[in-house]
């Protein structure tokens, strides 16, 4: 086949555009940390790019609803510690109330503090986090003014108003957690307003036995009480360990996501330098081509 000077020009140009190409795509791996640019210039790498950020973004979303559990679970912790303090100084309110030396006045007077227990337990169940109830099942908002979970009326009455459902987060794929105590199940289902209810009636009836009966109904509601810690700390171990597993998972898969689209400095600075040389020998020979004539050939 006939090369003629034109092709052979034509060639030279398409060999130093490329070296040229090359050199900077190279150079912008190098100053930009990327392998690519363009979807052109690593579509494979790119791909799994892709692949590999919708898995991190997953991962990351589960772990900031493991942090949210994480923060609900130790609020309603405290909150039910705090409602069993209030409850065993009931009860010792109670104790002292029973002793058969105490007038009606002074029985009225322990009656006066029961009650404000009776309101800070109440308070106590309405306790939100976020604009959201701990202790109303899965209806942890949307209560008009006036209204909440746990009620109270004049006569000491408390009414529920949340629901028994779980609320539940997303920890992993196809995996969610339940973080709440339902104010049914863990407040209602203790008689524990019930029985300071009683004990604020009797003291006021300054009736002894009525009295005692409460302070059995209160050590129940105690126990049952305590018994949602034990229900709460499995739920904070589940989360932690998930913590763990997603903190693990989103390690393993950002070194996967630098593999595929990170520049190999070292590598990027050595291709750099080998495609400058190749660059300066092209130019080299290019030139003496292009000095070529007829005469070259007479």
């Amino acid at each position: 086949m006939r090369v003629t000077m034109n092709s052979l020009y034509d060639r030279i140009n398409t060999d130093l555009s490329r070296l040229v190409e090359n050199q900077a795509k190279t150079n912008a791996a190098i100053s930009s940390g990327k392998i690519y640019r363009r979807p052109s210039d690593a579509p494979v790498e790119l791909t799994h790019a892709l692949e590999y950020r919708s898995e991190l973004s997953d991962t990351n979303q589960y772990e900031r609803n493991i942090v949210f559990g994480q923060g609900w679970v130790q609020a309603t912790e405290t909150t039910i510690r705090q409602i069993h303090d209030r409850l065993l100084r009931a009860r010792e309110l109670a104790v002292q109330g029973a002793n058969d030396t105490l007038s009606s006045g002074d029985r009225r007077a322990i009656a006066a503090e029961i009650e404000v227990i009776q309101e800070e337990v109440v308070s106590l169940a309405n306790t939100s986090v976020g604009g959201r109830h701990l202790f109303a099942g899965s209806r942890t908002k949307g209560y008009d003014n006036g209204e909440a979970p746990f009620l109270i009326d004049k006569y000491g009455n408390v009414t529920y108003h949340g629901n028994e459902d779980d609320f539940s987060i997303d920890i992993g794929p196809g995996r969610s957690q339940k973080i709440n105590l339902d104010g049914k199940s863990a407040l209602i289902q203790s008689g524990m307003f019930e029985a300071l209810d009683m004990l604020h009636d009797a003291l006021n009836a300054n009736s002894q036995h009525s009295i005692e009966t409460a302070i059995g109904d209160l050590e129940v509601s105690m126990d049952h009480v305590s018994d949602q810690t034990s229900k709460l700390g499995a739920m904070g171990n589940t989360l932690e360990n998930m913590e763990t597993v997603s903190t693990s998972l989103s390690l393993t898969i950002e070194e996967r996501l630098s593999d595929v689209q990170d520049t190999d400095i070292i590598r990027a600075i050595s291709d750099l330098k080998t495609l400058d040389a190749g660059y300066q020998a092209a130019l080299a020979a290019a030139s003496k081509v292009m000095k070529m004539s007829l005469a070259d050939f007479v």
